[in-house]
């Protein structure tokens, strides 16, 4: 099930003339939606922190939204009709584009963006991935670096496409990016955490990666768990001597790791009580 929304109006087609699909310039972001208590009331996981980055992205590429309510409205309004066919939760994605133009990467100033909102089903992922955690691997194809880039979720993502051309094995969930200097980055859909002498790690976005909204509220919500949380530089090898690690992103949550490559790991108990928080609806700042 699909549902689309562009500039306001149901529709599923867009100008073979825009730029996000000429020269990938625009962004997204990837939610996940919820009706509560089967009301026509569906609200969107942490939507605050979702219309921060958008706002944060538009002003760095300097795409000019005149009006950021009309995004609550679209959200209003193709949730609705989600819901009166029947959905009572799923994803939500929502890509911008700086809209149509000529040939050429220069634009002209005060172009009308392109806002697409689209409404699919969310993936159900086995309960087991959850209690005894997924297997990771490392990707053989490096991660792109631009400093200027870094943290944000821009439409260039061929590192993502090309990495995950990597391996057919179902068994394998996701792939970890390293950059140039063999530090630990990412995954192709995720964020990444590891816990060691208990202290909470995640690489540092600063040169590359996508700085994703589910590794803010672990850092924002989750420190209650562990000594520290630190945000560094993190070798491959200092990776694979963790303790536990997991994995974030919009629709996951939280999800353990069991093994990368042929090194196996524990599921800690305290990763499973973080999964635990997102049960409360209170913890999902709807909105």
């Amino acid at each position: 099930m699909r549902l689309a929304i562009i500039n306001g109006e149901f529709k599923d087609k867009i100008s073979i003339f825009d730029r996000g699909l000429a020269y990938g310039d625009g962004f997204f972001e990837t939610t996940a939606w919820r009706s509560i208590k089967g009301k026509k009331d569906c609200r969107v996981e942490f939507w605050n922190r979702h219309l921060k980055r958008i706002k944060q992205t538009c002003q760095f590429l300097n795409i000019k939204i005149s009006n950021f309510s009309q995004l609550e409205k679209d959200k209003k309004k193709i949730l609705t009709k989600a819901h009166n066919i029947g959905m009572i939760e799923g994803v939500l994605k929502i890509i911008i584009t700086r809209g149509e133009g000529g040939r050429g990467y220069k634009y002209e100033k005060n172009m009308k963006p392109n806002i697409m909102f689209i409404v699919s089903n969310k993936p159900e992922y086995p309960p087991d991935f959850y209690s005894n955690g997924v297997k990771i691997k490392i990707s053989k194809s490096p991660i792109t670096i631009n400093n200027s880039l870094a943290g944000f979720k821009h439409l260039n993502r061929l590192d993502s496409v090309l990495a995950r051309s990597e391996w057919e094995d179902h068994d394998v969930f996701d792939s970890m990016f390293l950059d140039n200097y063999n530090n630990i980055i990412e995954g192709t859909m995720s964020n990444l955490f590891f816990i060691k002498e208990n202290v909470l790690y995640t690489p540092s976005i600063n040169i590359c990666g996508i700085k994703g909204i589910m590794r803010e509220v672990v850092i924002d919500k989750c420190c209650e768990f562990f000594d520290e949380i630190k945000i560094c530089k993190s070798s491959k090898d200092f990776f694979l001597k963790a303790d536990s690690i997991f994995l974030t992103n919009s629709l996951i949550k939280i999800l353990p790791v069991k093994q990368v490559e042929s090194k196996k790991f524990v599921i800690d108990q305290r990763v499973l009580k973080i999964i635990k928080k997102f049960d409360d609806l209170k913890f999902l700042e709807l909105k």
